[in-house]
């Protein structure tokens, strides 16, 4: 067990600390490099606030580093716009309708439409135009305004004829202030919508804080993708999962499939033709409540040590530190939890000590599949369906010997 912890890291928080889950190996899909589709476009200050009105630039803001951008930064990025000093590109996926998805630059154009439509902040801490200070966009002199109106950006945009997988990876490469976009914050920007208030409710509430001990750091996202998960195995079949490595294609369809089923125009035939997909479960609220009720089950039955390769019997012996918790064992008790009968859950926890010794000899066998399935295996076929066969045979051999 100690072994299998000290090669264990976590995914980082927007402040560079640990967020409490651990990281997965990201191995992209490949594709063709033929297919990437990119384009630079200069599109006027002005003609970007219309779009953003108009819902033709979607600017989905990231929960990632939101508290850096106080008033003082906000401010001198204006102030850079009536110095007429260029800002970095901004990177955007484009639909087939022209519609575009920012991805790197959202805090930036946040800034930018506060500051000159919503004028919701005064400049403050500027560098070098002084007399500006304290004024906001319409007290500042009518050549400044113009100036900033008329200033063009730069946009890099990916095109709607590359794969949504090539978007996606091309995106994971951005590298903003020195910290790449996660996974989950380049679904956020590209697929917000009803799934993104959804994630957030669920990560909100007291069944999942408890579960995870209230010590996972959602500042980058990371809670989401969890919640993701259970999502995305509770309304697909496991046998949907049918490429190596298809996690980022499979969780992205998710949010998607999820958009459309809480949409207000939702069409069921587009539904059941979704990316191809064999939707089993398009009843979001029944899932909801069951994830609920499988975040209860999950403290019944590990308390303080629920997800993770550490079990309440070896954290109890305090030998052992407490592992973070595993987004494979996640998604896959989450999911098997919350379909699981009351008699069986019953079952279950009345022989929680075997459980517990049946999960440490697996995590405790250097040789263990288990241990492989939620590592580096953990995004592959085998590794899915090898960690459910496995769990499962764990849970039905506990309550075989109870009934016993």
């Amino acid at each position: 067990m100690m072994d299998a912890l000290s090669n264990i890291n976590e995914v980082p928080a927007a402040d560079g600390s640990n967020s409490g889950i651990e990281e997965e190996a990201y191995t992209p899909y490949p594709f063709e490099a033929e297919k990437i589709s990119i384009s630079n476009k200069k599109i006027s200050l002005s003609n970007v606030i219309r779009r953003l009105e108009r819902n033709l630039i979607h600017a989905a803001v990231l929960q990632r580093r939101a508290d850096l951008w106080d008033t003082g930064r906000k401010s001198r990025l204006i102030e850079s716009l009536m110095l007429r000093i260029p800002l970095p590109l901004f990177y955007a996926a484009e639909t087939k309708d022209d519609t575009l998805f920012v991805v790197d630059g959202l805090q930036r154009l946040s800034a930018i439409k506060g500051y000159v439509t919503d004028k919701n902040f005064k400049l403050e801490s500027l560098e070098f135009l002084k007399e500006f200070e304290g004024k906001i966009f319409d007290e500042i002199n009518e050549r400044m305004q113009i100036r900033i109106n008329e200033t063009e950006l730069d946009f890099a945009i990916i095109g709607s004829d590359s794969p949504p997988e090539v978007q996606r990876n091309i995106f994971k490469r951005l590298n903003t202030g020195g910290l790449p976009l996660t996974e989950q914050e380049i679904r956020h920007a590209l697929y917000f919508g009803p799934v993104s208030v959804l994630l957030e409710k669920l990560v909100g509430t007291d069944e999942f804080q408890k579960a995870v001990d209230e010590r996972v750091d959602d500042s980058r996202m990371a809670a989401q993708e969890l919640v993701l998960r259970y999502l995305a195995f509770s309304i697909m079949r496991i046998d949907e999962y049918k490429k190596d490595y298809e996690m980022d294609s499979f969780l992205s369809d998710t949010m998607q499939i999820i958009n459309v089923l809480k949409s207000d125009k939702r069409n069921d035939n587009v539904v059941n033709k979704f990316l191809g997909r064999n939707i089993v479960n398009k009843n979001i609220y029944e899932i909801e409540q069951k994830f609920i009720l499988a975040m209860q089950r999950a403290v019944e039955l590990f308390d303080n040590c629920a997800f993770r390769i550490t079990t309440p019997a070896k954290f109890s012996q305090r030998k052992f530190p407490r592992a973070p918790i595993n987004k494979s064992l996640f998604e896959t008790w989450s999911v098997l939890l919350s379909n699981m009968t009351e008699q069986d859950f019953t079952l279950l926890q009345r022989n929680k000590e075997v459980l517990y010794k049946k999960i440490d000899t697996e995590f405790d066998d250097s040789k263990s599949l288990l241990r492989n399935y939620i590592s580096k295996d953990s995004t592959k076929v085998t590794g899915i369906r090898g960690r459910y066969e496995i769990i499962k045979k764990i849970i039905n051999c506990v309550a075989e010997e109870v009934r016993e």
